[in-house]
């Protein structure tokens, strides 16, 4: 099994390699491309749809573990329909975003389409049926808030990945870190299929970390962050549902912790710069009319933050690369531990590296700020020189 594993990852790490080119002229003969402007990072066209190539090589990698370990001729794997919908769930959230990279789709539909697809798995089957709360031992059944609960999980992870989408690298690393965490909790809990479906992920996403990475020579786009997102989201609540132990319940959490708290802050800034405008502009009513300014994008996530503080591009995305590794070590460290006192100590650990973060932001953004304030105040200004009639003349 463990060969077949390396294999699986090989075979989607060598084909997303070999793939990608094609899917960059592609977008360039077609125009699908991302132009620069004032909230882009690059300064030239690049393609927008690599999400297209790491769905290939992940698609070869699974078809190759399916066949190698006679999953789809044994009569005692899980049911392969039950998978098949996950798939079928995947396609249409990455055809979502494919459509959205060509020609932008209003987030409505978006909403729309990634709540039916995450309605359909849950349907199918993965499901966060049951919690494990502090002190208590036997797991809390969930019954009918199951549906709710997995809803939001599931499309609020997609959006998370798709918002984090900032720089070079940055969602398509953060997802390979994520699927790493998740392949190896699935393979501690004997869950196979989870590995199988998580292990081809990660072939396929360094396969196209080569070409993304900075300076990237295309984007996963919205097809590719979506498609990521959905998927790691399904499987992680699937990987653990077999442990739902106090304390392993919180993996799921901790694995996507940089992508929920990037997102969870950038919908509370939106949220609050909405409230503030509406002090004197119309109160609740205003409120109501502009709540779709939650969803539009802006300069202040946390890589844009980095980025004002004076990190280079490749130092923020490094930066925050290392976030989601701590917060993915946690989670092993917290299953494996299976223990409550380790658990109130990676709380208190992670609280204390958290607020250091972002002091560590606000300090260097000030240092940036002034060293920018300095140097403008250095630059001399150009002597004013009396002007001619004739000129004023000619400028009327």
């Amino acid at each position: 099994m463990w060969l077949i594993g390396v294999m699986t990852a090989g075979v989607a790490c060598v084909t997303t390699w070999l793939v990608t080119p094609s899917i960059v002229r592609i977008a360039h003969r077609l125009g699908v491309v991302d132009h620069p402007g004032p909230r882009k990072i690059h300064a030239v066209p690049v393609p927008r749809i690599g999400g297209v190539a790491v769905f290939l090589g992940f698609a070869a990698g699974l078809m190759y573990a399916a066949f190698a370990s006679g999953y789809v001729t044994n009569v005692d794997h899980e049911r392969v329909g039950y998978w098949s919908i996950l798939g079928i769930a995947a396609v249409v959230v990455l055809i979502l975003g494919l459509v959205d990279d060509i020609r932008p789709v209003s987030f409505q539909w978006k909403f729309i389409v990634q709540v039916l697809a995450a309605s359909t798995v849950w349907a199918a089957g993965f499901q966060v049926h049951m919690v494990g709360v502090p002190f208590v031992s036997d797991p809390v059944q969930l019954g009918w808030l199951s549906l709710p609960l997995t809803v939001l999980w599931i499309v609020g992870i997609t959006n998370a990945f798709n918002l984090i989408d900032g720089l070079d690298g940055l969602s398509a690393g953060t997802a390979l870190i994520t699927t790493t965490a998740v392949a190896i909790l699935a393979l501690y809990g004997e869950r196979n299929a989870v590995s199988a479906v998580s292990v081809a992920l990660v072939g396929a996403l360094v396969g196209f970390l080569r070409y993304n990475f900075v300076p990237a020579r295309i984007f996963l786009g919205d097809s590719g962050s979506m498609f990521l997102g959905f998927t790691i989201a399904v499987i992680s609540i699937h990987g653990n549902q077999k442990n739902v132990t106090a304390v392993a319940v919180f993996a799921p959490l901790l694995i996507m912790g940089y992508p929920i708290l990037d997102t969870s802050i950038a919908i509370a800034r939106r949220l609050n710069t909405i409230r503030t405008d509406a002090a004197d502009r119309g109160g609740l009513g205003y409120m109501a009319r502009n709540a779709y300014r939650v969803f539009l994008p802006d300069r202040g996530h946390l890589h844009h933050r980095l980025l004002e503080a004076g990190l280079s591009h490749r130092g923020a995305v490094l930066s925050l690369y290392a976030c989601a590794l701590v917060l993915a070590g946690a989670a092993l460290v917290l299953v494996v531990s299976n223990s409550l006192a380790v658990a109130i100590l990676l709380a208190g650990l992670l609280t204390v590296l958290t607020l250091a973060f972002f002091a560590f932001v606000i300090v260097r953004s000030r240092i940036a700020v002034r060293l920018r304030e300095a140097a403008a105040a250095e630059v001399p200004q150009p002597a004013p020189r009396s002007v001619t009639p004739g000129e004023v003349l000619g400028q009327r």
